[in-house]
């Protein structure tokens, strides 16, 4: 069991200051993560190679049978010093299948529907850089983009699946607010000059508020970190600045651009990291699992549970340290799993229990 220390130390008196700070210093050791009923939290049973740490992003092949795991390794988050690691597991066996070594800061990790190529963004506040990982041979190419757009680093990424396909970064880091957030590829991928344009600003206008169903023309996105494509294909973005889910639709659309504030136990609660019970091939299921990076305690964890209903939403807490599920009506934070160490990337495998 874990205990919420600073409560529990307050609780009792300790003859010392010395044995309250053992005590908590024992307990942080021994705490594990502990999942509510009738959810179970395992840990994968995969072992990171030598050098590999701090494990973030993480994405599931298209089969279900591979999972891939972006470790930062404390590289600086400008590209400066590394490389980082990109590991390939088996999931049935935790197998180690591949081991690539990538220079700067890995952070977004996504799967191409269409190629099944692994895509890592690097370098968050500076230097960004997209490398692609062909999936069978581990070969990497790096691409680099043009500055008129980006004034800091990108964050991660994420596919549409409708045809032609588009591309969509996070820019994160901008100097400049008015900068956008969220662009998207134009053009083919090159070397040193690929082409963006220009998706969400960073101060879109106007926004409706989904909590209050009030619109709002001040919004600053002003920390955005990971995104996703939900089952509707929108694209969901966690601001971290102002504890804010924002949801980005079709530019004709009514309101193109919503915004869902987050809380837990009443309070604004910040997020890195959310995800929706699909793959990012589009395909849902109530029946799966959920993939957990715990970037401080260098672990791996799976999250099950007989049944997730459609469209459930989960979302990594980072500073709390809680993994929830995410009401997108009223923005409430339910914890399903607590006392992560440093919690970080989330990734759901669906299993196909659908009528054929």
């Amino acid at each position: 069991m874990v205990y919420r220390t600073a409560h529990f130390v307050s609780r009792w008196l300790f003859p010392s200051l010395v044995g309250a700070a053992l005590f908590m210093c024992a307990t942080q050791t021994l705490a594990v993560p502990v999942a509510v009923p009738p959810y179970k939290i395992t840990a994968f049973k995969g072992i990171p190679p030598a050098g590999a740490t701090q494990p973030d992003d993480l994405a599931i092949s298209a089969d279900g049978r591979d999972l891939w795991i972006g470790y930062g390794n404390g590289v600086d988050t400008t590209g400066k010093g590394g490389p980082s690691n990109v590991v390939e597991y088996a999931i049935s066996s935790g197998l180690v299948l591949q081991n690539l070594k990538i220079p700067g800061h890995v952070d977004g990790l996504k799967i191409n529907p269409a190629t099944n190529d692994v895509w890592a963004t690097e370098n968050e506040d500076g230097n960004p850089t997209l490398a692609v990982i062909q999936h069978t041979t581990g070969k990497v190419n790096i691409y680099r983009f043009a500055p008129r757009l980006l004034t800091g680093g990108m964050d991660d990424l994420a596919f549409s699946l409708g045809t032609p396909q588009h591309v969509f970064i996070v820019a994160s880091s901008q100097a400049d607010i008015t900068k956008p957030v969220i662009v998207s590829i134009a053009g083919p991928l090159q070397k040193t000059n690929t082409q963006l344009t220009q998706f969400l600003a960073g101060d879109p206008k106007p926004v409706l508020n989904v909590v209050t169903n009030a619109t709002e023309l001040s919004d600053q996105i002003g920390d955005p970190d990971s995104m996703t494509l939900d089952p509707a294909g929108e694209l969901v973005l966690d601001n971290r600045s102002d504890h804010s889910l924002y949801i980005a639709r079709n530019l004709r659309a009514v309101n193109p651009v919503l915004r869902v504030p987050l809380t837990l136990d009443g309070i604004p609660v910040e997020v890195n990291d959310t995800i929706f019970t699909a793959s990012t091939f589009g395909v849902s299921s109530t029946s799966g699992t959920i993939f957990i990076t715990d970037t401080s305690a260098n672990k791996i964890y799976t999250l099950t549970k007989p049944y997730f209903p459609p469209n459930e939403v989960y979302t990594a807490a980072n500073v709390v340290n809680d993994v929830g599920l995410v009401d997108m009506n009223s923005g409430v934070v339910t914890p399903v799993v607590t006392g992560f160490k440093g919690v970080h990337g989330l990734a759901f495998s669906p299993v196909v229990v659908a009528i054929q």
